[in-house]
């Protein structure tokens, strides 16, 4: 059976996320959706509709926001 994925809604839209990783960054402007994945990793979608998967192992992630959302 498919497990269905469940999104939390950032309200207001995250301006820019920042995953670090040991050799590198990636940054995802617009975020306005994540799932959280038992595995660690994330599904982000933008608003403009654009899909990311984003894999576990990061050491942080930098938030550009103006405050908490969920």
């Amino acid at each position: 059976m498919e497990e269905k994925l469940q999104f939390q809604e950032c309200t207001p839209p995250e301006k820019f996320r920042t995953y670090i990783y040991p050799k590198g960054e990636v940054t995802i402007p617009n975020v306005a959706r994540v799932c959280v994945r038992p595995s660690g990793g994330h599904r982000l979608e933008t608003t403009d509709g654009a899909k990311y998967i984003i894999n576990s192992g990061w050491l942080a992630i930098r938030l550009d926001i103006d405050s908490w959302s969920f």
